[in-house]
């Protein structure tokens, strides 16, 4: 029996793609302060959005499988400990398929799968919900199938994997969109682990590298992430000078020199 508080949760998982992407689109057409500093200064077709919108359909898919999960009888546990560790774990593994996944998508053998997202060259408001059918239902069985094998030994809280789901589709709005939000001074704190629009838009524009979901972590260990990607942060960012070509590439910044007096 699913409750109405898991009702509620996965209600929310199922329509906050959308909402974020109609957000995203109503801050861009009334020029909303978040924005201010624009990535690329290129147009956008209304031909992409009407594609994107159209592949965004089927994005409630999210919590139809995660209730499938529930009605099967998994992760039912309900302490606030399970919950904790619930969410830790699933953003934990939820990087590590992501990075995996996505570099297997680019391999020419399984690049059908993720060829629809990758029409975007330039962010929309709803690139981020813009996904093949088997894009999503692979990233969410890839997600969930491990989860659910693990709570057979430790049970997980449910409300932990929806909040990281709520999560993963407010952060992803973001990391798709057009404009940068994060602080000018991101990537000498928090920006050396995290990644942000600009860090996205780099894949999509370049049609390889900067693969991480939410932290550059992965990308650096393996040598996947873009050189010139700080360097255009601070051009986008403090300098506010958008890209004008897709290919567009800036010069890395230079490491600064420590002199010994």
């Amino acid at each position: 029996m699913i409750s109405v508080g898991q009702v509620v949760a996965l209600s929310t998982i199922a329509i906050l793609g959308h909402v974020m992407a109609f957000t995203w689109y109503a801050a861009a057409k009334y020029r909303w302060k978040i924005c201010e500093r624009r990535i690329y200064d290129l147009p956008i077709l209304d031909q992409q959005v009407s594609r994107e919108f159209k592949n965004s359909l089927h994005t409630p898919m999210h919590a139809v499988i995660l209730a499938a999960f529930l009605y099967l009888g998994f992760f039912q546990n309900e302490t606030w400990l399970s919950f904790v560790l619930a969410g830790i774990g699933t953003t934990i593994w939820a990087e590590i398929w992501h990075y995996g996944s996505h570099r297997a998508f680019h391999i020419s053998a399984l690049h059908w799968i993720h060829v629809e997202h990758h029409k975007s060259a330039l962010n929309s408001p709803f690139t981020a919900v813009s996904f093949s059918f088997t894009e999503k239902l692979v990233f969410d069985l890839g997600l969930l199938l491990p989860l659910a094998a693990l709570d057979h030994f430790v049970s997980l809280n449910f409300y932990g994997i929806a909040a990281w789901y709520a999560g993963y589709l407010i952060i992803n709005s973001f990391s798709h969109a057009n404009y940068e939000i994060k602080p000018k001074r991101f990537n000498r704190t928090l920006g050396k682990a995290l990644t942000s629009a600009t860090y996205h838009s780099l894949h999509h524009s370049r049609y390889t590298g900067n693969y991480g979901l939410g932290t550059r972590v992965l990308d650096r260990l393996f040598g996947t992430e873009w050189d010139d990607y700080e360097s255009l942060y601070e051009r986008v960012s403090c300098k506010r000078r958008p890209l004008t070509k897709l290919r567009e590439k800036v010069e890395p910044a230079a490491p600064k020199v420590h002199r010994v007096a």
